[in-house]
């Protein structure tokens, strides 16, 4: 793909990925602090002083304090239904809506799966609390984080924390190129701004693989960052993941923002139920930051959860945690 263009005009083909058999594989994203951006700077409001705090006192504290949740006795269970996507779990007034494509459809699928970044992103099989099966997205940040929608590990309307989930790394079909990893309930984190407000706003989540599951070690990682105003409303966004109209396969688009405020990104980029965890990445100097989370889906936009000061602070948590 050498440029994409839309009514609002053409971007810098520099600023998207390239999708397809024809373009050269990218090399992972370093390791290093220098993949982080500080939020240090940047246009942020109300930094959250509690937000460092987690496990058995998350409960007690500020909207974006992480929470960890016990490891309780798991059993086999049976699935009891198949739906596309776990947004529609946590958001019951979109479960009609099998689609949310804005004009045409200019979603591309991505075949090389297997080389970064497209490596990076995760096919999630969520297993609900009440047993129902559903499908997510997520990517890596470390070898054992990966960050995905709030929705996609707690899900108000099907019991709250999500039993257990299925993690494939670069899935493309029935391969698997890096195998497939089990998360227990155990490994699941949020903030109490989503599992106990519900707010759209802190729809955000992550997974912690357990023991010595370290998928990102081979499919590179995502950096990540919090960015001011201006510079996402002059940004190319890029947003991969598992559209469940598409079962099992990675699909990609760009487009420039559309609108921002302070938690929410909002554009007009092709998605369907089960992409919801997706990042939303720029691309400078070839290097990819994550600057929101992929959550809901409306004719007049879909958008994002924003990585801002308070966001950025917890996956930076998370992401040491999974290291």
């Amino acid at each position: 793909m050498s440029q994409l263009t839309k009514a609002n005009g053409k971007l810098s083909e520099t600023q998207y990925e390239s999708v397809g058999v024809a373009a050269p594989p990218a090399a992972p994203a370093p390791t290093s602090t220098t993949e982080y951006e500080s939020p240090n700077g940047l246009e942020l409001n109300n930094p959250d002083p509690d937000a460092e705090s987690s496990g058995a006192t998350a409960l007690a504290v500020g909207e974006d304090t992480d929470i960890e949740f016990g490891a309780p006795a798991l059993t086999e269970i049976d699935a009891v239904e198949v739906l596309p996507d776990a947004i529609l779990g946590s958001y019951p007034e979109l479960e009609n809506v099998s689609e949310v494509i804005i004009g045409a459809d200019e979603r591309i699928r991505v075949h090389g799966t297997a080389t970064y970044p497209w490596s990076a992103i995760v096919h999630l099989r969520i297993v609900a609390d009440n047993g129902a099966v559903l499908g997510g997205t997520g990517f890596l940040i470390s070898p054992r984080t990966i960050i995905t929608a709030g929705h996609c590990v707690f899900l108000h309307e099907r019991g709250g924390w999500a039993r257990s989930i299925e993690v494939v790394p670069g899935r493309n079909g029935a391969q698997r190129p890096f195998g497939t990893f089990t998360a227990p309930r155990a490994s699941l984190r949020s903030v109490t701004g989503w599992t106990s407000s519900k707010q759209r706003t802190h729809d955000y989540g992550a997974i912690i693989l357990p023991g010595n599951a370290r998928p990102g070690a081979q499919t590179g990682t995502f950096g990540f960052a919090s960015r001011n105003d201006n510079f996402l409303l002059g940004s190319a966004l890029n947003l991969s993941g598992y559209p469940g109209d598409k079962p099992n396969e990675q699909w990609f688009m760009a487009q420039r923002t559309k609108s921002v405020a302070e938690r929410v990104i909002t554009y007009d980029i092709d998605t369907v139920g089960g992409q919801s965890g997706s990042p939303v990445w720029v691309l400078q100097n070839n290097q990819r930051y994550a600057v929101g989370v992929h959550t809901n889906g409306h004719t007049s936009g879909n958008s994002a959860t924003r990585i801002n000061g308070n966001v950025f602070d917890r996956l930076l948590a998370w992401k040491n945690e999974g290291q």
